[in-house]
C-alpha cells in the first residue's frame, strides 16, 4: 500500500480550494501517519512546460509547505492528467515494489485526480480515497463544492475506488503491515559498472545521436538483434526515452556500453526479462559493427552476469540467441553459459523459420568458478 499524494503545489495550494483547511489538516495527518506506520509516500508533481511559470525551477512548481516529500521518498513528474500515464514511470515503480493498494489524495479533483482515480483502477490498483482529501476550484460550470461532491459522491465511488472517511483511511494505514518481500531478488536498479575498457551505465538523451550513428541506425545490427532500425535521431530519442522512464522500477536493467577512450555509446546490454518468482534474469546486447571483433561484447557480459548474481541475486542468468548468429555463439561460449536446447522454427525470418538457442548459468556453478 503508498500514500499517493497528487499535485499539491505551491501554485494551486491555496484558500481558493474548497475547504482548504480540512483539506490541508487532513492530507497533513494521513502522511504523519503514513510515515509513523511505514506506509511509503509517493508523490507526483504536474508540469506544465517551460515558461508557464508552472515548471521545473518554478517556485510554483514545487511542492506545498508542510506536505512536502522527506529527503529520499519518491517524486514523479508528469505531463498529463493522469499519474498512471506510462511517461510518468509511476505504474512501473508500483509493480516493482508488488503494490496493489493506493490512498489516492491532493487535487485537482476534477482533472488529474479524476485522471489518475481510473486510470488506476483500470490498471487493477484498489483506488482508495478518502473524504476531504481532496479539493479543487469552482469553473464557469460548476461550484467548487458541487464538483466535490459530484465526483466523491456520485463518480468514484464503487465504480472505481472505495471513498472513506478520513478515519477508516487512518485505521487502514494503522493496521498496514510490510509484507515480507516473496522474491529472494533485489531490486536494485541500473546501477553503473565499470570494466577495463567500458562504462556501462544509464541511458542519458545526450547519447542519442552517438546511438543512433554506431548501432541504433544500422540495419545488420539491429535485424541480427531483433529490433527495427531507427533512421532518425528523433526516432531513437523516442526510444531512450522509453528507456530512462523505465528506470523508475527498481527491477529494470539496461545498460549503454560506453567506450572510454571515445566516449561513444557503442551498445547497449540489458536483462530484458526478469522473472521474480523464480529468480532469473535474461540478457540481452548489440554491439555498433565498428565496434565489433574487439571483445567487447564479452567484457560487458561477463560484468552483467556477475552482476546479476552478486547484486540482484538470481539463481539462474540465461541467454538466447539466433542459430544463425555466430558472433554471438561464441560470446556466449567465451562467457560460460551452458547450452540447454533449441526452440524449433521460433522466427520467421527472410522467408524461412529459424530456431531460437538457449544457454545459462546456475549460481551454484557461477560460485563454484567466480
Amino acid at each position: 500500500m503508498v500514500l499517493l499524494v497528487v499535485d499539491v503545489q505551491k501554485g494551486i495550494t491555496d484558500e481558493r480550494l474548497y475547504g482548504f483547511e480540512k483539506f490541508e489538516e487532513n492530507l497533513k495527518t494521513l502522511i504523519d501517519a503514513s510515515h509513523k506506520c511505514g506506509v511509503e509516500v509517493v508523490y507526483v508533481r504536474h508540469d506544465d512546460g517551460p515558461g508557464s511559470g508552472f515548471s521545473k525551477g518554478d517556485t510554483d512548481f514545487e511542492i506545498y509547505e508542510g506536505i512536502a516529500p522527506l529527503p529520499g521518498e519518491k517524486v514523479f513528474d508528469k505531463k498529463v492528467n493522469s499519474a498512471f500515464h506510462e511517461s510518468t514511470g509511476l505504474d512501473l515503480y508500483l509493480e516493482s515494489r508488488n503494490i496493489k493498494r493506493v490512498i489516492a489524495v491532493g487535487l485537482q479533483t476534477d482533472y488529474c485526480m479524476d485522471a489518475t482515480i481510473k486510470s488506476g483502477f483500470d490498471k487493477g490498483y484498489e483506488m482508495i480515497v478518502p473524504q476531504y482529501c481532496n479539493s479543487t476550484r469552482s469553473n464557469p460550470y460548476m461550484d467548487a463544492e458541487t464538483t466535490y461532491e459530484f465526483y466523491n459522491k456520485n463518480m468514484w465511488p464503487g465504480r472505481y475506488a472505495t471513498c472513506p472517511t478520513v478515519s477508516a483511511a487512518l485505521e487502514m494505514i494503522h493496521n498496514y503491515k510490510k509484507s515480507e518481500n516473496p522474491y529472494r531478488i533485489v531490486g536494485c536498479g541500473t546501477q553503473e559498472i565499470e570494466t577495463e575498457r567500458l562504462l556501462l551505465r544509464p541511458f542519458l538523451l545526450s547519447d542519442v545521436k552517438s546511438a543512433h550513428n554506431n548501432w541504433a541506425g544500422d540495419e545488420v545490427v539491429q535485424k541480427m538483434y531483433g529490433e527495427p532500425v531507427y533512421k532518425t535521431e528523433e526516432e531513437v530519442q523516442g526510444l531512450l526515452e522509453k528507456y530512462i522512464t523505465a528506470y523508475q522500477s527498481d527491477y529494470y536493467y539496461r545498460w549503454a556500453v560506453i567506450e572510454k577512450q571515445s566516449g561513444e555509446c557503442i551498445g547497449q546490454i540489458a536483462y530484458f526479462l526478469v522473472y521474480k518468482p523464480g529468480s532469473w534474469g535474461e540478457i540481452e546486447y548489440c554491439i555498433g559493427s565498428a565496434y565489433q571483433g574487439k571483445g567487447y561484447a564479452t567484457e560487458a557480459t561477463k560484468e552483467v552476469i556477475r552482476y546479476g548474481f552478486d547484486q540482484i541475486g538470481f539463481n539462474k542468468v540465461q541467454i538466447s540467441v539466433r542459430s544463425s548468429n555466430i558472433k554471438s555463439k561464441k560470446v556466449i561460449e567465451k562467457c560460460g553459459f551452458e547450452y540447454e536446447g533449441t526452440l524449433r522454427d521460433y522466427f520467421f525470418i527472410d522467408g524461412e523459420y529459424e530456431g531460437r538457442m538457449y544457454y545459462s548459468i546456475i549460481n551454484p556453478d557461477y560460485c563454484a568458478f567466480k
